[in-house]
């Protein structure tokens, strides 16, 4: 039995995820949302070749009509919970689940209580999911760490590194991490609060939740990384990192620059026995993203209901 799913959010992420959900076998597309009044009413195959027969819908009401009971929407509309709570709230009221990949939704209860709780309760009224989910916060820095726990036991340290060379990546996440900025521009998007990698407070603490650790507060630097100061910033360096009142610490290590030697991934649990896990390349971020949100589908049916985690999903 398929998974029917409306893709929401048709830029270059939401394309990608299109795209996969069109060769997914567990997956049926229903249709596509985007609010870009250059896309709507197009046919969906002029963005993706194959796609079923259908228009771009300007609203998800128009794409759910009479939608299937169990309809999952795949949410590619942004990174911070505020722009996607009223979304997710729509969604709840149409009956319909929603894989999302809005980093801040990974773990919203620390900042984002206040503007959650309410789709969080629409949500187990209407019997559906909600879900935010994605490479990172979703898997290599969080969920992933969480799952080497079954191996290893008195962990004091915790180091996760995500190193990486961000020129393959789209576009927007290359800005993301300002790639090509003058020294001075740089600074000034650093100065408001909302520039670099976002998530990677939602993953420690969903790392600190998966470990029951109280972490009570987490501490951090911002960098850009730019070897000749009248060059051009290559990217940014991000750190977090924090500890529990008997000293076991965690650390998150993120590092997106053109200047970057080799890419890689790195998870150190110093536990009884330590483990050690290590991608050498690294896990290529857009189509992990693509893996995450349609491995999330897929278990849909099985997940509990209501505003949920990453890790309250089935592997299967």
């Amino acid at each position: 039995m398929t998974v029917p799913v409306i893709v929401q959010g048709l830029g270059p992420m939401g394309l990608r995820i299109l795209e996969g959900a069109l060769r997914d076998p567990a997956l049926r597309v229903l249709g596509g949302v985007d609010v870009d009044p250059d896309l709507v009413g197009r046919p969906l195959a002029d963005l993706v070749p194959g796609a079923p027969p259908g228009l771009v819908h300007g609203c998800l009401a128009e794409a759910a009509d009479a939608h299937p009971p169990g309809t999952v929407v795949l949410q590619a509309i942004g990174s911070r919970v505020a722009a996607v709570v009223p979304v997710l709230d729509e969604a709840a009221g149409l009956g319909l689940h929603v894989v999302s990949t809005c980093e801040e939704l990974a773990w919203p209860y620390a900042r984002h209580d206040g503007l959650v709780g309410c789709v969080h309760h629409a949500a187990l009224a209407s019997g559906v999911t909600l879900v935010a989910t994605g490479v990172n916060p979703g898997f290599l820095m969080d969920r992933l760490v969480v799952a080497l726990r079954s191996a290893t036991h008195d962990v004091r340290r915790i180091r996760v590194e995500r190193v990486q060379d961000p020129r393959p990546r789209r576009l927007p996440f290359r800005e993301k991490v300002g790639v090509g900025l003058a020294r001075a521009a740089w600074d000034d998007l650093a100065a408001t609060g909302t520039f670099g990698h976002v998530g990677l407070e939602e993953s420690a603490r969903l790392v600190a939740a998966g470990f029951g650790w109280e972490i009570e507060r987490f501490e951090g630097r911002l960098e850009p990384v730019q070897p000749d100061p009248d060059g051009p910033v290559l990217g940014t360096l991000q750190e977090l990192w924090g500890e529990t009142a008997d000293g076991r610490r965690l650390e998150l290590h993120f590092a997106a620059h053109s200047g970057v030697a080799a890419s890689y991934d790195a998870i150190r649990l110093d536990g009884t026995p330590p483990i050690s896990l290590r991608f050498d390349g690294g896990v290529f971020g857009d189509d992990a993203t693509v893996a995450a949100v349609l491995a999330a589908a897929r278990v849909i049916p099985r997940a509990p209901r209501g505003l949920v985690t990453v890790l309250d999903l089935p592997l299967r």
